[in-house]
């Protein structure tokens, strides 16, 4: 009981859960295995790591699922390139797994019905095989070492969280050592060892570097044992390595994303681009870009990259229907791809390859893994220069099958100053912004209808009746100061809304909140000056006038510019454009009528009552 308590003993091996399926394909070839079973509920990246084995050692991996997922499964397979690797079998696995015989690896979901009893209809190679259960989440229990027919020879490790490894097949190069190595009777000891120390043997190393720990299988042979083990040893460790990398990235909260040299791993002309502008955006990503005279402007997106896809959109609106975008990856077999794609509704069938409305000039576009960020580089031209521009960022961590993308796993939405490099994060879900998600929408609508009221109607039609209306004398003045105050308490409101809507999306927009703010204060000043105006007969009224009318002037035309700032700023759309540009054109008809008018009635008054006046002859 004690030798079985010793060779049953369970161990426990951590490994970052991003790399389980390099391990198990690491696993699978380092011990060359023939046949390779799998049992799950559809395909997934555990199968392209033990089909890829299956190639490496010219095995067969036979995949058990259920016959609904069989279409999807053979395309996903297909698009991998392991196709001929891969026997899919469906129906019952109760009733399949008996057909196969001395399997050399097995690798069992437990997401699937009745896992635990698989294990009594495995026929595992006694000499040299391996059982994973995987998924083992919500206290479900692996197979602890209770494998049909085998009881010495087995060993349990727990690989990180939810995966099990059970191996059976021990060397005796170990047992012989020890007090209980089971040898046989007289004269049978040296024959079975012999046999046993063909065998090979399980080994845990330790990376002097890392401290890690790497867990492989090393066969008997010495020069064989010296090649396994320096390629699964340099599997696992830049599998680790590349893990921590990432870790270590996203950790440093973005603060090395703009410092790599590009001109180690781009192409020209992104390699020798000079005066480029580097923003980190969002998450991991960040955005270089450089715009010349002739309007061509160059973009390289950088992102954290593991699997799927990155991608970058262009949009009207901010809204993903409509847009273009350009997305780029490496597939399975570590070849780059990069393609712009049209964005014609949300589903994944309306996001068309090799369509799109991005002008882009004649310069291939490049993508490129640097450590662990990737980088698409691409060009583009414009009609015009390209300033505040609403940009979809997304990433998804499936490949893309026939150029064809998987769902997003996130995304947002972004509003950049191609002029300034400033940006302001819009919203994180388009479902947000159509129901205006933390009213953000909504409240960015009323900052801009408050502002256009106030700054663009009232407070004209104010200073419009002071100057064109004064022969309606005391009309005018009551009309004047009814009107202004309106129009300032619609100015205070816009300045509010803006200070909420800042709190919310923190957009650094420094020129049009500095004009807010001193129109603001402008009108503050026209409020005091109301109370403080001298009398008609006071010397300093004159002065008063001058003041009080330029001050005004002032207010009104940098109130306006701030209309069109705001408006180009939050992409408002056309429709925002059309409204306040017919407002302002009527207002600025209405001036030139009235100033005309008022030129005529001067005139006119001028020929009434002739400034020199003659005595007639007598």
């Amino acid at each position: 009981m004690q030798c079985n308590d010793e060779k049953r003993r369970q161990n426990s091996w951590k490994t970052p859960e991003l790399e389980s399926n390099e391990f198990i394909s690491a696993l699978a070839a380092g011990m060359k295995a023939k046949l390779i079973v799998e049992v799950t509920s559809g395909v997934s990246p555990s199968t392209i790591a033990l089909a890829a084995a299956a190639r490496q050692t010219g095995g067969r991996l036979v995949c058990i699922l259920p016959e609904r997922v069989l279409d999807e499964s053979t395309k996903v397979i297909k698009d991998s390139g392991l196709r001929d690797m891969v026997e899919f079998k469906t129906g019952d696995p109760f009733e399949l797994l008996p057909s196969y015989e001395k399997i050399d690896f097995s690798f069992v979901d437990c997401k699937t019905e009745n896992y635990s009893r698989l294990v009594n209809v495995l026929d595992v190679n006694p000499r040299r095989s391996v059982v994973v259960a995987n998924n083992l989440v919500g206290g479900k229990k692996g197979l602890g070492g209770h494998v049909k027919g085998l009881k010495d020879k087995v060993e349990v490790r727990s690989i990180g969280k939810g995966m099990e490894v059970t191996m059976i097949g021990r060397s005796d190069d170990t047992d012989q050592k020890s007090d209980c190595s089971g040898r046989g009777g007289e004269g049978g000891g040296h024959s079975q060892g012999k046999r046993r120390g063909a065998k090979s043997k399980w080994i845990v190393k330790v990376d002097e570097e890392s401290g890690e720990e790497h867990f492989f299988r090393m066969p008997s042979e010495i020069e064989k044992l010296k090649t396994h083990v320096h390629e699964l040893h340099k599997i696992l460790i830049t599998a680790s390595l590349s893990f921590f990398a990432v870790a270590d990235e996203v950790e440093a909260g973005g603060s090395n994303l703009c410092g790599a040299d590009l001109s180690t791993f781009l192409p020209p002309p992104y390699s020798n681009m000079s005066n480029m502008i580097c923003s980190p955006v969002w998450n991991t990503f960040s955005v270089r870009y450089t715009q010349n005279k002739d309007n061509v402007l160059t973009i390289i997106l950088s992102a954290v990259y593991t699997t799927g896809w990155v991608g970058i959109g262009f949009s009207r609106d901010g809204m993903m229907v409509g847009s273009s975008a350009i997305v780029g990856w490496f597939n399975k077999q570590g070849h780059a791809r990069i393609k712009q794609y049209y964005l014609q509704g949300t589903k994944t069938t309306q996001v068309i390859p090799d369509k799109g409305e991005l002008p882009l000039t004649k310069i291939p576009s490049a993508v490129a893994l640097h450590g662990a960020t990737m980088y698409m580089a691409f060009q583009i031209k414009p009609e015009d220069r390209l300033t505040h521009q609403p940009i979809l960022l997304a990433f998804g961590s499936g490949y893309p099958v026939h150029n064809h993308l998987t769902h997003h796993d996130d995304k947002t939405t972004i509003l950049f100053d191609f002029s300034a490099g400033w940006f302001i994060s819009i919203l994180q879900e388009q479902s947000s912004v159509s129901t205006g998600s933390n009213g953000v929408v909504e409240l960015k609508k009323n900052h801009g209808i408050l502002g256009i009221v106030g700054w663009g109607l009232f407070l004209p039609c104010g200073a419009i009746v002071a100057r064109y209306f004064r022969h309606k004398d005391p009309l005018w003045f009551y009309l004047h100061i009814s009107i202004q105050f309106v129009g300032f308490i619609f100015g205070l409101a816009t300045v509010v809304a803006g200070t909420q809507l800042y709190n919310k999306i923190h957009a650094h927009v420094r020129t049009h909140r500095g004009i807010g703010i001193f129109v603001l204060t402008l009108s503050i000043l026209q409020v005091m000056a109301f109370f403080l105006r001298p009398n008609h007969e006071a010397k300093t009224r004159k002065y008063w006038n001058w003041y009080h009318h330029w001050v005004g002037r002032i207010a009104l035309f940098l109130g306006a510019l701030n209309i069109v700032l705001g408006i180009q700023i939050g992409n408002a759309g056309n429709s925002w454009k059309i409204s306040y540009g017919f407002l302002l054109g009527a207002v600025l008809i209405s001036v030139f009528a009235l100033e005309a008018l008022l030129f005529m009635r001067k005139s006119e008054k001028l020929n009434e009552n002739p400034a020199f006046q003659m005595n007639p002859v007598m």
